[in-house]
């Protein structure tokens, strides 16, 4: 339980790293709207359906882009996340605002820290995880 939820939080943390460095699409930017969704992903994005049409055309963008990749992934690790999703849904409270912060204070660091923080996140043992996790976190707490 652990490990998945050691991989989401690593996955979160590369994919606000990686949607820092992209631009944003031009402001004259077209997005389709709800009715120009095919039938197959009007139902994987229902949850957006009652917003879809008033949110900016770069944010419909960024979420159609997630979803792609979200299609391409193994059914494995689709699996994984979902799993991940779910145990940071029973945390407590405190325990999300540290996983939050960890990954806001990450994110705010050059590009070359984050990749050692990941590296050295790679290295560690989920004991040894777990207490960095437990201490505030990568961009927290220094590593065990």
């Amino acid at each position: 339980m652990m490990r998945i939820l050691c991989l989401c939080l690593l996955w979160l943390v590369c994919a606000g790293a990686n949607a820092q460095q992209r631009d944003m699409p031009p402001e004259n930017f077209v997005a389709p709207s709800w009715s120009q969704l095919d039938p197959q992903q009007q139902s994987d994005l229902q949850p957006f359906a009652d917003r879809w049409d008033r949110m900016p055309p770069w944010r419909r963008a960024r979420i159609l882009e997630h979803y792609q990749r979200w299609q391409q992934l193994p059914p494995e690790k689709r699996q994984a996340m979902r799993e991940g999703l779910r145990n940071y849904e029973r945390m407590s409270p405190e325990q999300r605002w540290k996983i939050r912060r960890s990954i806001h204070a990450v994110r705010a660091l050059p590009r070359e820290q984050q990749l050692e923080l990941r590296a050295r996140w790679r290295a560690l043992t989920p004991e040894q995880r777990k207490a960095w996790l437990d201490a505030g976190g990568p961009g927290i707490a220094p590593p065990p």
